[in-house]
Order: structure tokens, then sequence, then C-alpha cells
């Protein structure tokens, strides 16, 4: 699929995404411990099923389980050397998985689990790197398109899209973030510095994912809305969850999943899923909930702004002057 067909896509209808991955191929009998990307390839049918339930239950795009799939993740399982063919081969399951529907499948990528420089000791350009080389898998493997999720870092979420775009300059490229309960993500970033730089750079769509329910994510998509380009997306858990047993539980019910994750579009996201907790049966819920409604034009009111990681600024003609500089003397010494 090219951009401008997901653009037309995107902007036509809600989309509707997968829910969570792990959960379903826990209940297909995955152990805990193991690596998920090996276990679905010595048990295609576990994911192939899976998948096929999402499909069934209305999702459009379904996501290749490759979550851990970059060679930094498998290196935890000895695998490192293996994650271009890993890749490849879990995203053709995941094409078996469509067959008979109109469903795409876009490859996943998600954190190395490493902090990319100045918070850890991952150079950028090896990030960078590590994305390429999972990216190129899923060329291999024939996805229609990328999703990069659950970002909690916009400069990992930077060094993916930029791995991506080297390789697949007109394949959409869905990048969402995980937030804290701050608003920000675990190194600080803002939705709107994290919404402005990424579509920047590219992204065909942008939102969140993870970390909490539809109502809370609400609030993440509504400080967005007015700086957007592109479609905004929302990918909630089934609410917060609760610890039983040393496990987290979530208990928001498909029907109320639903409904409260429809509203999101009055928030301004055209793209809904779920994530922790959420089955076939919620993604089910919730396109019943959206019906035919349509998503919100985009119409960005705030063309003219600027950013760094943590902050941003609205520039227009009739703006005051904008001070963007670094304080010399932040410690206020005489000499100085």
């Amino acid at each position: 699929m090219k951009r401008q067909d997901f653009h037309t896509f995107a902007t036509s209808q809600v989309l509707l995404l997968d829910g969570a991955t792990g959960t379903e191929l826990q209940k297909a009998g995955m152990p805990a411990g193991v690596c998920p990307e090996l276990w679905c390839l010595e048990h295609p049918q576990a994911i192939i099923g899976v998948q096929r339930a999402y499909c069934q239950a209305g999702s459009h795009i379904i996501y290749t389980p490759t979550f851990g799939g970059n060679r930094k993740k498998l290196a935890d399982f000895g695998c490192a050397g293996q994650a271009r063919s890993l890749n490849a081969r879990l995203a053709r399951l995941s094409r078996q998985a469509t067959e008979g529907f109109h469903t795409l499948v876009f490859g996943d990528m998600a954190p190395t689990g490493c902090f990319v420089e100045p918070f850890g000791d991952l150079p950028f350009e090896e990030a960078v790197d590590v994305y390429r080389e999972q990216a190129q898998g899923l060329l291999d493997g024939g996805v229609d398109g990328f999703v990069i999720e659950t970002m909690m870092d916009l400069q990992e979420a930077r060094a993916a899209l930029l791995a991506v775009r080297d390789l697949a300059p007109d394949f959409p490229v869905l990048v969402s973030l995980t937030f804290e309960q701050s608003r920000r993500t675990l190194t600080g970033n803002s939705p709107v510095s994290c919404l402005v730089t990424l579509q920047a750079l590219g992204a065909d769509a942008v939102g969140c994912n993870c970390s909490t329910g539809p109502e809370d994510m609400a609030t993440i998509i509504t400080e967005m809305s007015p700086f957007a380009k592109v479609p905004l997306l929302a990918k909630p858990n089934a609410g917060l969850p609760q610890f039983r047993d040393g496990k987290s539980v979530y208990s928001m019910q498909a029907d109320e999943f639903g409904d409260k994750a429809a509203r999101l579009l009055d928030a301004g996201a055209g793209i809904l899923g779920g994530c922790c907790g959420t089955t076939p049966e919620h993604i089910a819920a919730l396109k019943n909930a959206v019906g035919g409604r349509s998503p919100l034009s985009v119409a960005c009111k705030h063309p003219g702004v600027v950013c760094s990681a943590r902050e941003y600024r609205e520039l227009s003609a009739t703006s005051p002057f904008t001070v963007i500089g670094e304080r010399i003397n932040p410690t206020g010494k005489a000499e100085l």
C-alpha cells in the first residue's frame, strides 16, 4: 500500500486495529518466559488463529507478532543473528492469517529495551541500524506498512521512523507512544512535541497506545488534535490493571470498552484499536460502537509550531517575539 492510498483509506472511514496479542497467545498455550517470536514460529497455528479472530472481529489492520523482533531484544534468547529472517517468516504467517479477509498487515516494531543516548548507552546511529534490519525483514515478508509502537522515548521513535523511511519511502508508517500519568513519556517528551516531530519526519499517523484506558487516553489525543496534520491513533488498554495472584488483570468488559473507546473519535482519533487486556470480543464491540461514524477531518489549527523534545512554541505573524535558547549562566555566577 502506498502512503497516498493509506491517507485516503484513513480519512474516509474509521480504521480499526487489532487488540492484544501476548495475552491471547498465553490463552493458546504460550508459557511465560519464552521468546514470543520463536514460540509463534514453533506454533504457527496459534498465532494464525489469534490473528484470524481479529480479522473476523473487524480489524482493518493487524500487527505482525514481532514486538520483540529487533536484535537487541532477540539477544536475550540467543537469536540476535536471526532477526531479519525471523521477521520475514512471522510477517508471512500474518499474511496467511488474512487470507479471505480484506485486512492489511503492518510490520510491528517496538522498543529495543535500551535507552538511546543521552539517556542510555545506545548510540542513535546504532538504533537506526537495529530498526533498519528489522524493517528489511518485514519487507521481505510482504507487509503492507509499518507500525512503531509503545515507544517511551521520542529519540528511539525517531530512530525507528528514519530506518523505515530509508528503506520504504512510500510505505505508510504509524507511530504510537506510551505516556505516563504526567502526560509525558518516560523520558519526559510531551504529546505535542512527539506529534510535531514525527509528522515532520514522515509518519502517516501518530498517537498513543498502552499505559492507560480509553478515558484517560482521550486527554492525550485532545492535546494533540489541534496540531495534527496526519490522522491520530489510539489503542488503549481495557482499563487499568488490577493485580491478582501476581498477575495483571484487566476487568473492563468488551461492551464497556467499545463504548468508551468509540468516544476517542470525538477527541480526534480516527484510528482505533486495543492494547493490554483486549480481545477479539473487545474489537468487535468497538466496531459495533463506532457504527457508521466517520473520523473527524484532519485540520491543523496551529501550523506554525517549533518544538524541542519537551516543549513547543506556536509562531505566527501576530505572535510576540519568542526567545529560544539555552541559559548560559543558570547558576547566577557573578563573573558571568
